[in-house]
């Protein structure tokens, strides 16, 4: 069963009328995707900085309004819902940002900032019960009861990402997408906030869309992967199977820039060519100026995903 299903999903944002960069241009964030998530699995979404994966995070859950495509949550229709009818269905989406120090206010006790979901969407009957509520979840992240009455700035960097955490289980989410959660913590704090998601899954149930570039976090928290290239979803597949077989070109490259221990790099595909602008989008494959296979079929028509073996997709020509 889908929890969140999208379908040609498009964000533009405007660069500018009469400007700059001239009149009525326009940069393409996301442009197409449809993919689902399922209930109770983790969707690692990966690619370079810059090619839309935070936007599209943003944009399924409303947070920013789409251009253009359907969102569905439960298989009911989301995508023109207005900011006072999403309210309700914000108890059951939440969102763990990538910055764990500029996404807690400084001025807000730990409390506070855990119980403001509380608050906001009435889920505590009693003063008494809010402050249970608030013990129970700094226990869940693996903190002590006490901590509700410290200041963000008396943590580190991995203790204010529990404090997040804390504030999206507040409301008793189904879906939680985590944008870049631990790209900012070390390595060693990185594997502890891995696996109190892990964890927490299992005791709650959640599905995640885990956002990232780091190719190793990914294949440790994820059930599915999709890879994303200038907005668009050029590969999905199990998650051994990606990193076993690779199809797309772009996947193939992206997985032999992972350092290896000897640092040889003697083997790997180096690419040349141009990355395409955002605001002059290519008809065919956006991946087709870099790529050394590519055909003359490559560079015209929108290339789609599909089924090469049994759950693996691939948007390619040569295939």
């Amino acid at each position: 069963m889908n929890i969140f299903r999208v379908e040609n999903l498009e964000k533009r944002f405007p660069a500018g009328k009469n400007g700059l960069f001239g009149k009525n241009k326009w940069i393409h964030a996301v442009d197409g995707v449809s993919i689902a998530v399922r209930s109770g699995e983790t969707l690692g979404l990966v690619g370079e900085s810059g090619c839309g994966k935070s936007t599209f995070g943003r944009t399924m859950l409303k947070l920013i309004e789409p251009t253009a495509g359907r969102l569905y949550f439960k298989d009911e229709e989301i995508s023109l819902k207005r900011p006072g009818e999403m309210k309700p269905l914000r108890k059951k989406m939440q969102m763990i940002f990538q910055d764990p120090y500029a996404s807690l206010n400084p001025r807000m006790t730990v409390g506070d900032i855990v119980g403001e979901p509380l608050t906001v969407h009435r889920i505590c009957r009693t003063s008494a019960e809010k402050r249970e509520r608030i013990r129970n979840l700094l226990e869940k992240v693996g903190f002590q009861p006490n901590y509700a009455d410290r200041y963000p700035g008396e943590f580190s960097g991995g203790q204010r990402q529990r404090i997040m955490i804390a504030r999206v289980l507040a409301t008793q989410p189904e879906l939680v997408v985590a944008d870049e959660a631990v790209s900012a913590l070390d390595v060693s704090i990185q594997s502890q906030i891995l696996n109190l998601l892990c964890d927490l899954q299992d005791d709650f149930g959640l599905s995640y869309v885990f956002i990232s570039h780091d190719l190793g976090v990914v294949k440790f928290i994820s059930d599915r992967i999709a890879v994303m290239y200038m907005g668009r979803i050029v590969e999905l597949a199990d998650s051994n199977e990606l990193y076993e077989r690779p199809l797309h070109p772009y996947t193939q490259i992206l997985l032999q820039s992972i350092p290896t221990i000897n640092g040889d790099r003697s083997e790997k595909i180096r690419l040349t060519g141009e990355i395409p602008s955002a605001m002059d989008y290519p008809q065919g494959c956006a991946f087709e100026s870099r790529c050394k296979r590519a055909s003359r079929d490559c560079a015209v028509g929108k290339p789609e995903l599909k089924e090469i073996t049994p759950e693996h997709y691939v948007s390619c020509f040569l295939y």
